[in-house]
């Protein structure tokens, strides 16, 4: 104990709403870090099943388990109050149906003693549960200390490598302790960690991604990214200030924020047309439409990407279908 006591503490933010079936396995991976001074905050949404009374019943057994109790106010809410209750020197972020290796918490820190110049420690993840059955993860490989222009980059890109999500990264606390304007936007259901990552990169922060996949990203069905709701217009609203930041960048940053914008706008238009739902469909086709242009005439957007939206553009529900067999 009094070892762990000398290691620097990272605070684990966990908001929890309604996994009570989840809760234990990512509980469990928590508390058998090999990193032991940790401040695992979980903070409950306004569960209406037993999470409450679980996560109660973890902290009376272990000191290092807290729980806040709130009304149900949404995920960023929830990570905000984390962040603000947070007394950590580093502070990480997990979701409450995950779970992530034992090395998970050690290894991102150990970036920061490597490379003292950074503010933020990124690892690899696996997927598992894809409706297609596909299981996915990174091999592991050489770290490399990115830029804050090259974070902004990866963050904000597809497919490339780590993207803009908050629970592979972990963040020197001071960054938020210093800057209050580091908080999630509770406006925006879609996008929210994306956006406050790209705004930490572009107030200069630089990254270390560490290859190696440590966390365990369980696919839901019921998440917010697979439904079809007015909270998927907010997405769109964090894609329009994403890419006001990218600007400042300029060149690949913009156009790869760019990029994902009109894909995203193009899954959501193709997920509308299929459902029959012409207000939204015609809100992402002219989205896709305004936007489109730029891209194809852009000379460091691969041809292969703009064959890709021509194709979707133009059938959008077959598109759709496809990528959901094979992505």
């Amino acid at each position: 104990m009094e070892q762990a006591r000398t290691q620097p503490k990272i605070s684990v933010i966990v908001p929890v709403y309604n996994t009570e079936a989840y809760l234990p396995a990512c509980v469990e991976t928590l508390l058998r870090q090999t990193h032991t001074n940790l401040e695992l905050i979980f903070v409950d949404d306004g569960s209406t099943d037993g999470s409450g009374a679980l996560l109660d019943a973890y902290a009376k057994k272990d000191p290092r388990v807290r729980v806040i109790h709130k009304s149900n106010g949404g995920v960023s809410a929830a990570r905000n109050i984390g962040i603000d209750s947070a007394t950590g020197e580093y502070i990480g972020f997990v979701d409450s149906d995950d779970t992530v290796e034992p090395m998970y918490a050690e290894t991102l820190l150990r970036a920061f003693s490597a490379h003292p110049e950074i503010g933020v420690s990124i690892c690899n993840r696996y997927i598992h549960g894809h409706p297609n059955g596909r299981e996915t993860g990174g091999t592991a490989g050489t770290g490399k200390v990115l830029s804050p222009r090259e974070a902004a980059y990866f963050a904000v890109s597809i497919g490339k490598s780590f993207e803009g999500y908050l629970w592979n990264k972990l963040f020197r606390a001071e960054i938020f302790r210093a800057e209050p304007r580091f908080r999630l936007d509770p406006s925006v259901a879609i996008c929210e960690d994306l956006l406050l990552c790209v705004s930490i990169f572009a107030a200069g922060q630089k990254a270390y991604y560490d290859p190696t996949p440590l966390y365990h990203y369980n696919y839901r069905e019921t998440g917010a990214l697979r439904t079809l709701d007015e909270r998927r217009m907010s997405e769109f609203s964090a894609r329009d200030r994403i890419e006001a930041i990218a600007a400042a960048f300029g060149g690949d940053v913009l156009h790869a924020a760019e990029l994902s914008h009109v894909k995203a706008a193009l899954n959501l238009f193709a997920a509308a047309k299929q459902a029959k739902n012409k207000p939204l469909a015609s809100a992402m086709q002219r989205r896709v439409d305004e936007r489109i242009k730029p891209l194809l005439s852009a000379s460091d957007v691969p041809i292969s990407e703009k064959c890709n939206l021509l194709i979707r553009r133009a059938f959008p529900v077959l598109s759709l279908r496809i990528f959901n067999r094979f992505a």
